[in-house]
């Protein structure tokens, strides 16, 4: 059933464990077409829009080691392949570069690509780029972190502020208001990571109950997240750690590795949750009960949806006004009722997709 967009940014935190696999929301100020022409989850996304000529679109990701970039740009292909155009992901040679991202869409400028989805670094430093490829005429879509410009033809992902927001709260509920808490951000330099451990912080403050005892950040890496937590659980004593938060799904794994290390029992001893990429992997460390809820956006949904706007525009000449300006992938939640179904239709072991790794 295809989904109407609705005036509403996301939906609220009561109807998440319902919400709907890959839910569509747009922000109330944004024109919008009556009916989004996408149904479905993950792997399953379909689309009634196909591309009339055999477009070139680029997808520029951060790096291509995350699983939820490497997921991003396999659906960005399978894309590709289901609409008729051909599909180019592209990746800075250095991990989250946004020099390099810029000088990637540089390139694409002057070779005259038909479109680009850009998932940025820096909210800031990809701006004259955007900018450049928009006075170009060429439809720049960003995706997942913002860019501080108008000067693109849109927006589409998930709000990390609501991703922390929701996450706090479900583990402060799960505890029943009460309990000490490890917090595992990740990068201290990435936006993703600071807007969501920003409202972690924000979220638990709201629980006098709730107390973080330790912080350090992780990385996004599960190595990380297990040799801070192994050091952290040295620290304290079993009863002292009721909970950990991970800022993505490798953390959760990392953190559930180290909790096991030491004698303890993940899901009892120590609830473990994150922000989640949506990879098999993960999702069967919470059938296992090794983790206890991830957070979902799915970047095979977001690559399918953002590209699908892509091709509107390519399609019927949109100037860019005729379309929302803004649309949030809806957050679902995975927990151990439906881990198995998200694994048979919204996720993958992503391998890297990279076609070409700049400069």
């Amino acid at each position: 059933m295809e989904k109407r967009l609705c005036a509403v940014v996301l939906a609220a935190f009561a109807c998440m464990a319902i919400a709907g696999f890959g839910a569509v929301a747009r922000a109330a100020e944004a024109k919008a077409l009556d009916v989004y022409p996408i149904s479905g989850l993950g792997w399953e996304v379909k689309t009634s829009v196909k591309a009339k000529k055999p477009y070139t679109m680029a997808i520029i990701v951060k790096n291509n080691t995350n699983p939820w970039m490497n997921g991003n740009g396999a659906g960005f292909k399978a894309a590709g392949k289901a609409m008729g155009f051909e599909a180019l992901v592209l990746s800075p040679a250095k991990n989250d570069s946004v020099e390099e991202q810029a000088r990637i869409i540089d390139d694409l400028v002057q070779r005259k690509i038909d479109g680009i989805i850009i998932h940025p670094v820096d909210s800031n430093g990809i701006v004259p780029s955007v900018e450049r490829a928009h006075a170009a005429g060429i439809p720049i879509y960003v995706e997942g972190t913002h860019a501080n410009t108008d000067k693109n033809f849109g927006w589409f992902g998930t709000q990390y502020y609501d991703s922390g927001t929701y996450l706090a709260r479900y583990v402060a509920e799960k505890l029943g208001g009460k309990g000490n808490i490890i917090n595992l951000p990740g990068p201290p330099e990435a936006q993703n990571a600071i807007e969501r451990n920003n409202a972690i912080r924000a979220e638990l403050a709201r629980y006098p109950g709730i107390k973080i005892i330790a912080e350090q950040p992780a990385n996004f890496r599960r190595v990380d997240a297990m040799q801070v937590t192994e050091n952290l659980i040295q620290q304290f004593s079993e009863k002292e750690i009721d909970a950990i938060i991970g800022a993505n799904d490798e953390q959760a794994m990392g953190a559930a590795l180290a909790v096991q290390q030491a004698g303890l029992k993940p899901g009892d001893d120590i609830i473990i949750v994150a922000v989640g990429d949506c990879s098999k992997v993960a999702l069967q460390h919470i059938e296992d009960g090794l983790v206890d809820t991830v957070m979902l956006f799915s970047p095979i949904t977001s690559a399918k949806s953002t590209v699908d706007l892509a091709n509107m525009i390519l399609n019927q000449g949109y100037d860019g006004n005729d379309l929302p300006s803004d649309l949030a992938l809806g957050i679902d939640t995975a927990n151990k009722s439906n881990a198995a179904q998200w694994m048979q239709t919204g996720s993958a072991d992503y391998p890297a997709q990279a076609d070409q790794v700049f400069p």
